[in-house]
């Protein structure tokens, strides 16, 4: 466990002060039945989505590394976290809102002071937990907020004691699935512990010794995502084959059943106090369920791509979801037009849809979630390509490079890109943040190289 310091932070204040002027872009139906607004802050896909207990804060942790904490009552940002070394895939509050766990494919857990980021906004500083050897897509506070679970693609279930002598740290780790661990939660009354996983099965842990116990569920597929309530006895949950499920948690009996086939279940709203679970998938569509009568009132495209996370807002009569858009969309649950159901939005830029040359579409599909090809690019997980020919890596002023990337002496040209793209990130430039792709066709690696150089060079 460690303070995080200020320099990455700072070596993104020439985007910070941008970023808030402008931040907020609204497109909205008239106020009193509208359809959907859209609430734009980070650069990148929105990958996870949190609101606090006390319903004080919500926050969106996306693909840009940054975590943006947003009011609640008119969802204006408020702050933006810097910590991450990758992508930030899910976020979480302790019981008593006072604290906020944010983790990420850097395998760090960052915990987050909310009285801290008040005071101190963007410069707040974070605790880091470390330990996981992958990925780290779920967290869980215990009921009591006396400890912290994390779901990580390494296989295994972290535990971490919030108040030990020196603060947060890691309890032990719980190992028994078969591949990557995508959720957990703490039974109610904290002596046992519920995880999913790629292994199709959710299990139940006995949190005195770590010991497994039995599998709740048993699925040919992976289970993406899942929630327990024990007091109403209900066990949902959403696979990678496209099932949706609502079971009774004492014996299994089936309450709900829908699907959508081969499209992976990637995200699940539950509250009881809502009367209302919702499943999203990885092609944009939702679907709502009353738990009274366990009837579906609501299914509709809300994206195009996948639906991260969604959550209901505390009147409870909107839904806010996280996607591929660099927004967050709100939609009203009950009331819009039927345009909208079917027609989410436009494209995102990695989808082009319009006329381009094989160069252009190229960097569409493969850079352009992480650059810009403009000199005051906005925020994304990766630096602007403007001038990138001629320039040494990991020389951009203002962004916070991977140490591997500002030793590797390596200059960007046709070569070098070309070679990037035929061999790898993982073998050109081992150890630093880039996504790991491939570009196997020559002409397509020659077509983009010939883009990138026309699209970035500056005018004489």
């Amino acid at each position: 466990m460690s303070v995080l310091s200020k320099g990455n932070r700072g070596l993104y204040s020439w985007v910070v002060s941008a970023c808030l002027a402008a931040c907020l872009v609204v497109i909205s139906c008239p106020p009193a039945a509208f359809a959907m607004q859209t609430y734009t802050a980070h650069g990148g896909p929105v990958k996870g989505l949190a609101i606090a207990p006390d319903n004080s804060a919500m926050v969106s942790a996306s693909f840009d590394y940054t975590v943006v904490v947003w009011s609640t009552d008119q969802i204006a940002p408020q702050a933006t976290l810097f910590g991450h070394e990758a992508a930030v895939n899910v976020a979480a509050f302790s019981p008593d809102s006072a604290l906020l766990a944010t983790a990420g494919d850097d395998g760090l857990i960052l915990l987050w002071d909310m009285a801290d980021i008040a005071a101190n906004k963007d410069d707040a500083e974070p605790m880091i937990l470390s330990g996981h050897k992958g990925k780290v897509v779920g967290l869980s506070f215990a009921p009591d907020g006396s400890q912290l679970a994390s779901a990580s693609w390494d296989g295994s279930i972290g535990l971490w004691q919030m108040q030990g002598n020196k603060g947060p740290l890691l309890d032990r780790f719980i190992t028994g699935h078969d591949g990557p661990v995508n959720m957990v939660q703490f039974s109610h009354d904290m002596k046992h512990l519920y995880s999913a996983g790629y292994d199709g099965s959710i299990r139940r842990w006995l949190m005195a010794t770590g010991e497994y116990q039995r599998s709740l569920v048993r699925n040919g597929w992976g289970v993406s995502v899942f929630e327990i309530d024990e007091e109403r006895d209900m066990l949902a949950y959403g696979t990678a084959d496209g099932g949706m499920y609502v079971v009774r948690f004492s014996d299994q009996t089936e309450l709900l059943r829908f699907g959508d086939e081969r499209v992976p279940v990637l995200s699940l709203h539950y509250n009881a106090a809502d009367n209302m679970i919702g499943f999203g998938t990885a092609k944009g569509r939702i679907m709502l369920a009353d738990t009274r009568d366990w009837s579906v009132f609501r299914e509709f495209r809300a994206a195009n791509g996948p639906v991260w996370s969604m959550l209901v807002m505390p009147e409870g009569d909107t839904l806010v979801i996280g996607s591929l858009d660099d927004h967050i969309t709100e939609w009203s649950i009950f009331e819009f037009p039927p345009e909208f159901l079917e027609s989410p939005g436009k494209p995102r830029r990695f989808h082009p849809t319009v006329a381009m040359t094989n160069g252009e579409k190229q960097f569409a599909r493969k850079c352009s979630v992480c650059h810009t090809l403009e000199k005051d690019g906005k925020r994304r997980a990766g630096p602007t390509l403007f001038g990138v020919f001629g320039r040494e890596a990991g020389t951009l002023d203002g962004y916070p490079y991977s140490e591997a990337l500002l030793t590797s002496q390596i200059v960007w040209d046709e070569t070098t890109i070309s070679r990037l793209f035929d061999e790898g990130p993982d073998i050109v430039t081992p150890g630093t943040k880039m996504p790991i792709q491939r570009m196997k066709d020559p002409q397509d690696r020659r077509d983009l190289v010939t883009f990138l150089k026309m699209a970035t060079t500056p005018a004489d």
